[in-house]
């Protein structure tokens, strides 16, 4: 489905136009299985379609979330003029949860000064479109496209952080896996392992300086994602070598148990922090 659709979103991007995209995440690649994946991580995140564009991606990893953000990532689209994504999996999709639907304040909302209705007020000719035949306005629309992801940058990176101050081994995670590693984080604690956890709640834009922040007193960081791993790369760039980054991923529809992250923290542990 989303796969399919990879133009048409490059087509949004340009031509400037606000809407949000559910993508529940399969294995793959190919026609790969239907359970639960994070394999769609560089597609969602660094663009599926061509051309320089971003999207802007949440993660939830709830369904009460996911009703928050869904309401949120409208007024973002609104805002941005751009596409938005929520970022799912199969568990996700088809998790039954309680949840509280909150009364949207009301709200009268103009005419966006940018939409076409007809122009029957006799305003100026309105164009929607993503098409720039002379190089120099390609140009000039391409470093406003990019102008706007950047304010993105400073204004929605959302992130949560549990015990990261006195982590030695801080895990990063998002979505099903993340409630996997909570639960493995509070296991390892309960055997005496220092260990945090970063939860990026947009992947795009990725909460770069929290990574950062956390690798200045961090011993390792472990990325964990149902894949063979994408969003490790961009922990990395976050950790700028102030601390080593490993991986663990159950790619295909697997689901990472606790106990396999705790026992991936052990090791890390052992080589380096010397426990």
């Amino acid at each position: 489905g989303i796969s399919l659709k990879q133009e048409g979103i490059s087509y949004i991007a340009g031509a400037e136009l606000p809407c949000l995209i559910v993508n529940m995440v399969r294995g793959g690649p190919g026609l790969g299985g239907i359970q639960p994946a994070q394999s769609d991580y560089f597609q969602a995140v660094k663009g599926g379609g061509h051309g320089d564009y971003h999207c802007i991606v949440f993660a939830p990893a709830s369904v009460q979330e996911m009703v928050d953000l869904t309401m949120h990532a409208f007024d973002v689209a609104e805002k941005y003029r751009m596409p938005v994504m929520m970022l799912g999996d199969g568990v996700l999709g088809q998790m039954m949860e309680p949840v509280v639907f909150p009364d949207p304040a009301p709200r009268d909302l103009p005419t966006p000064d940018w939409a076409t209705n007809g122009a029957r007020d006799g305003r100026a000719t309105r164009l929607i479109n993503s098409i720039y035949i002379k190089p120099d306005d390609l140009l000039r629309h391409n470093h406003k496209l990019q102008a706007k992801f950047k304010q993105a940058q400073v204004d929605e990176v959302r992130c949560e952080t549990v015990n990261t101050e006195d982590a030695d081994i801080v895990l990063v995670a998002y979505g099903t896996s993340a409630r996997v590693c909570r639960s493995a984080m509070d296991r390892a604690r309960s055997e005496g392992l220092r260990v945090g956890l970063v939860r990026p709640i947009t992947v795009s834009p990725f909460p770069y300086q929290v990574i950062a922040d956390v690798a200045r007193t961090a011993r390792a960081f472990l990325a964990v994602e149902m894949s063979m791993g994408q969003m490790v790369e961009d922990v990395k760039l976050g950790a700028l070598g102030a601390a080593p980054v490993h991986f663990y991923g159950t790619p295909g529809g697997i689901v990472p148990t606790a106990a396999a992250i705790v026992e991936e923290a052990r090791k890390i542990a052992k080589a380096e922090v010397g426990k």
